[in-house]
């Protein structure tokens, strides 16, 4: 499992999560969503990629449907 408060991502999304955080961010609440949203999938302890970035720029319900698949898949509970 993943510790409390620890995220992990591959170089590729990390400039790209910069880059949003510059140029496409509208509001601090933008971020922190994005923000919100990497913890969530954090939670299996795996590393992001830019397979998730969708995910992460997409809203919360995105993220509750691959929760549920990731709880189905017995990835977390």
């Amino acid at each position: 499992m993943n510790p409390r408060d620890t995220i992990t991502v591959d170089i590729p999304l990390f400039i790209r999560l910069l880059e949003y955080a510059r140029e496409d961010a509208q509001t601090d609440m933008d971020l922190h969503d994005v923000a919100d949203n990497i913890i969530s999938l954090s939670t299996s302890g795996k590393t992001l990629s830019m397979d998730d970035y969708s995910a992460i720029i997409g809203s919360q319900e995105n993220i509750d449907e691959i929760r549920m698949l990731q709880v189905r898949a017995g990835i977390i509970k």
